[in-house]
């Protein structure tokens, strides 16, 4: 796995990863569909595995890479 998230990518990742979970555990009842918090989690889930690893498998599927470009 090649690294493809700049960094300033993956803090928006970490920031977007953290507010959707944080949302789904603490919204008294906001949500009433558990399939929609599932959903939420899994998405806050994988923005946070991304930050951790720097590698996003959708961008690696389009060939996009936010990373700068080794010299």
């Amino acid at each position: 796995m090649e690294k493809n998230l700049h960094p300033l990518d993956r803090i928006l990742r970490g920031i977007i990863g953290v507010s959707v979970i944080g949302f789904v555990l603490f919204n008294d009842g906001y949500l009433e569909e558990p399939v929609l918090e599932i959903l939420l989690i899994i998405f806050g889930a994988l923005n946070l595995i991304s930050l951790i690893s720097s590698w996003c498998p959708i961008y690696q599927i389009a060939g996009i890479s936010t990373c700068k470009a080794k010299k």
